[in-house]
């Protein structure tokens, strides 16, 4: 008995060794999921210092940004599993795929500005299949639309998550990039001149 216990304790000591705060220079060094969190396939962590000099915690809250592509986000996950930047339709495709296809692709492409709280913040190995020596990344989960950040210093990098929630810069760039949808609309001759005039004459209150 007196052994177990003692094994139990040991065991204890060596998992609060680890750190429960990670920072971005730990990321930059390659350090692996295991030396960070102590297993090899990552685990969550208490806080994490992004490269931003943000401390992000659970219960922190980030914005998002407008989407990379100027149309879907390439670093959230719908919890369904269908990456938000990669669904595409072809030939092949059929109705009820497609319909699900554009439900989740409405959903996440109006997020811009949107405030989503973060539930849990996890350390990954980058190589899966290599864990003993893979450096890792941070990926978080959300409690706004079943949504996860794949990468969150991907997501920093490409502004798809905003450090300063500016919301006039936000919503300056989403009018942007429906200006150019509709200007596309217009050259294909799917609206016509005074359609897309009056909507320019809206869109440009938003513009800096």
């Amino acid at each position: 008995m007196k052994k177990s216990l003692v094994l139990f304790f040991a065991f204890a000591l060596s998992v609060c060794s680890f750190a429960q705060t990670i920072t971005y220079q730990d990321i930059l060094n390659q350090k692996t999921a295991k030396d960070l969190t102590g297993r090899n396939g990552g685990d969550e962590i208490t806080a994490y210092v992004a490269s931003n000099g943000v401390s992000y915690t659970k219960g922190s809250t980030i914005t998002y940004g407008y989407p990379t592509n100027g149309k879907y986000y390439l670093y959230f996950k719908d919890v369904t599993g269908s990456v938000l930047g990669t669904l595409t339709e072809d030939s092949n495709t059929d109705a009820s795929t497609s319909a699900a296809n554009r439900e989740v692709n409405e959903r996440i492409s109006n997020r811009a500005g949107g405030v989503a709280t973060i539930k849990k913040i996890e350390c990954r190995p980058v190589d899966p299949f290599n864990r003993k020596t893979s450096g890792c990344y941070i990926y978080l989960v959300l409690n706004r639309g079943g949504l996860a950040c794949t990468n969150f210093e991907e997501a920093l990098a490409t502004k798809e998550i905003i450090t300063k929630a500016d919301p006039s810069d936000v919503a300056s760039d989403a009018a942007l990039e429906e200006l150019k949808k509709w200007k596309e609309k217009l050259d294909l001759q799917i609206i016509t001149q005074e359609e897309y005039d009056a909507k320019k004459a809206e869109l440009m209150k938003k513009i800096k």
